[in-house]
């Protein structure tokens, strides 16, 4: 017998709608079965005497401590593996910093790439260091935070040019804007007399060519850290 385009459609809904039926069924059965358990369960709890609650009770304290104590040993040892990690990466830099850091390959460098050794340098005295946009960086190159402290710092890869008095002023304005409370200018080149006379009573750090080297001699041979960096700078 030949069923119509129609009757066909219409079958083949009976036959989805009659399914659909089963999962349901299905549902209700296991949820059924479910309860059963859990009745069962408390039953099963319920005849306990108290010293079988005790041991229970002894057995999943211990479990629970067990557990958490090799999740504590777990992650302190993670935590010692990161740190070797750090402590190796940390003295690779260094080694890095030292080899790079005679004056001449300092100013063979490109500008970008001497932004990024001086962030580098920062680092490891223990800043927060990071490089600011190519352009429109507000006259400031690396940012500086150390907690509460912050700090700019402004490089220029000389090679004989000497930075100018209003190239200091235009780097006082930065540190102003930025309401930083230090602001560290360097360059592998010298300053004028009236660029270091400008810096007198602002907070102005000036750090020529041959006062970089050492810096990066005393931070490399873990000598200068935030902590005394202030110090070092007076020192050289």
């Amino acid at each position: 017998m030949e069923h119509t385009d129609i009757e066909v459609i219409q079958l083949g809904r009976k036959r989805s709608i009659s399914f659909g039926y089963f999962p349901i069924l299905l549902f209700l059965a296991g949820f059924l079965y479910l309860i059963m358990i859990i009745e069962m369960l408390f039953a099963w709890l319920a005849s306990l005497s108290g010293i079988a609650w005790v041991t229970i009770a002894t057995i999943s304290i211990t479990i629970i401590m067990v557990i958490h104590v090799v999740r504590m040993h777990k992650k302190s040892k993670e935590e010692k593996i990161n740190k070797l990690k750090a402590e190796e990466e940390a003295a690779k830099r260094k080694l890095l910093l030292r080899r790079q850091g005679t004056l001449t390959q300092l100013k063979r460098m490109k500008p970008l790439d001497f932004e990024y050794f001086i962030c580098d340098l920062f680092t490891q005295m223990g800043y927060d260091a990071q490089v600011t946009k190519a352009t429109g960086d507000g006259g400031k190159d690396i940012e500086l935070r150390k907690g509460e402290y912050s700090a700019i710092v402004e490089c220029k890869r000389y090679d004989k040019t000497k930075v100018t008095r209003p190239k200091i002023q235009q780097f006082h304005s930065a540190v102003l804007d930025c309401k930083a409370e230090r602001g560290f200018f360097i360059t592998t080149g010298e300053f004028t007399s009236q660029a270091r006379n400008y810096t007198f009573d602002k907070p102005i750090e000036l750090i020529n060519g041959h006062q970089l080297v050492k810096v990066i001699e005393k931070v490399t041979d873990n000598q200068c850290t935030f902590d005394n960096f202030g110090n070092i700078i007076k020192e050289i």
